[in-house]
């Protein structure tokens, strides 16, 4: 699903760079080549990188 119209980036792109280590929604738009435009979709990016990692986190923690 697209996540920011203006770049035409799309939540599996954003999930990607969140399982690489990125934190930040700006981080991850400029990784894919532009920063964000509007910014209206910022939150909703954040919140996807925040639960990919959140996920990372407990899948990682599993055999500790």
């Amino acid at each position: 699903m697209y996540v920011c119209i203006c770049n035409g980036y799309r939540d599996a792109e954003l999930r990607q760079l969140a399982q690489e280590g990125v934190s930040c929604a700006v981080e991850a738009y400029c990784t894919l080549g532009n920063g964000p435009c509007c910014g209206r979709c910022l939150d909703s990016a954040q919140q996807i990188i925040n639960e990919t990692r959140g996920a990372a986190a407990l899948l990682g923690g599993a055999g500790d």
